[in-house]
């Protein structure tokens, strides 16, 4: 047995393939997959530049611990029986290389895209207590550039990111970062219902009120110095799914 594959099959690697799988059985079952589109991705804690995901052409409903891939920098399949999408190993590995980000989500979730192709391009984190929590950790690439199928828009998007936790890709969709799965599934949870939000409160018509820059942080620190709703959240899913 290889190496990779004895890393593949420990207890702490299985643990979090256990929790990449769960986060998206979540998202399908939530409405924040599309097709057998997007990529969920996990770096190792041992930062030897090699990461799991989601593998190719399975609905996220229907992935398993075992169904998930171990892969490196280069996209080069370590272990795991399935084949890895392009896209996904361009941009999620160029995050994770460059941005130093632990676990990378992307999507193309209804409403945060809805918002992607505005002119804003992103979500207003001034105005609904959703938004707020996510004040000053949301960046906006407006340069879509087509499909993410070399090394180098995959480090376009990475860049784009500017240190931020979120970045909202142009006519495209979304990425969230965290460090854990559990914090990081929160977010993009969130996130969305927060996006949601704001295009109810568009299509109404009326004049948006939002609170003030110093509001809108408040509730951001205090939303990150506390992460136990979080860890609640993604246990609850854990015992429903």
């Amino acid at each position: 047995m290889q190496i990779s594959e004895e890393t593949y099959y420990s207890e702490a690697v299985t643990h979090l393939r256990e929790n990449l799988a769960l986060a998206l059985r979540a998202a399908s079952k939530h409405g924040l997959a599309e097709g057998v589109c997007n990529h969920f991705s996990l770096e190792l804690p041992d930062q030897s530049g090699r990461f799991l995901l989601n593998p190719r052409g399975l609905l996220w409903e229907e992935v398993f611990a075992d169904d998930v891939v171990l892969i490196n920098e280069n996209g080069d399949v370590l272990a795991g029986k399935h084949p890895v999408e392009p896209t996904a190993m361009f941009i999620n590995s160029a995050i994770h290389r460059i941005c130093k980000k632990v676990c990378v989500l992307h999507t193309h979730m209804p409403n945060a895209t809805a918002l992607s192709l505005t002119k804003y391009g992103k979500l207003d984190t001034k105005l609904s207590q959703s938004a707020m929590r996510f004040h000053g950790r949301v960046s906006a690439d407006t340069k879509y550039s087509g499909l993410a199928l070399d090394v180098s828009e995959g480090e376009r998007i990475a860049r784009a990111m500017n240190g931020r936790d979120i970045v909202f890709l142009g006519n495209h969709g979304v990425v969230v970062c965290a460090d854990r799965m559990d914090y990081a599934y929160d977010d993009l949870y969130y996130l969305e219902r927060a996006c949601e939000l704001e295009v109810l409160a568009r299509s109404t018509g009326q004049e948006l009120v939002g609170v003030s820059e110093d509001l809108a942080q408040k509730v951001s620190d205090e939303t990150l110095q506390d992460r136990l709703q979080s860890e609640l959240f993604f246990k609850a899913l854990r015992r429903t799914m």
